[in-house]
């Protein structure tokens, strides 16, 4: 905790950007607009969701989680044929808060790891610029490489992978700029 504890204007400070402008990125700007799609027939396949009765929750279709799923002939029929896919269902009414809460805990944790690595790394007072490099590359690595897998296996678009690794290079050159800036001298 000693360790930590001189660091925690830049992890506040840090966690707070990048969680601001995350907002920012997601809100205001463009380049996520196109992350998913409109289905064709929404108010159909709502309807058809309503009916089902399905709560909350996160699915894959057609079912094939265990080895005998997977080799079952209706699985593979499925597989073949499609569609194949995932659905996530949220709860009723969508609030946001507490994602958002959850979000800013996510940028403060990385924050605080990133400090105790950076700290590791650098033991005693450290020019600004090798704080930078050690806490940037950290955050770059965290911010922008950590959903590639995730965005691969749940296919999500080659544009929005590209899209989310600048979001990251950008959060993680931030954090390193807020590090290098607020580091303690002594």
């Amino acid at each position: 905790m000693a360790l930590l504890l001189p660091l925690w204007l830049p992890i506040l400070l840090s966690a707070t950007a990048i969680w601001l402008l995350s907002l920012v990125v997601w809100m205001a700007l463009p380049h996520h607009k196109r992350d998913f799609i409109a289905l064709p027939d929404e108010d159909g396949f709502m309807d058809a969701l309503r009916r089902s009765g399905i709560p909350p929750g996160n699915y894959v279709f057609p079912d094939f989680r265990t080895r005998a799923a997977m080799e079952a002939p209706k699985t593979q029929k499925a597989l073949q044929e499609g569609p194949v896919g995932h659905l996530s269902l949220w709860p009723t009414p969508l609030t946001m808060a507490d994602k958002l809460a959850a979000t800013f805990l996510v940028h403060l944790a990385v924050a605080t790891l990133i400090a105790y690595l950076t700290r590791v790394a650098l033991p005693g007072p450290a020019p600004a610029a090798k704080v930078f490099q050690i806490a940037a590359t950290a955050g770059i690595l965290a911010y922008s490489f950590s959903s590639i897998p995730n965005a691969l296996w749940f296919g999500a678009y080659k544009r929005t992978i590209i899209a989310s690794l600048i979001d990251g290079i950008l959060f993680g050159l931030i954090l390193g700029a807020i590090f290098a800036w607020r580091w303690p001298a002594a």
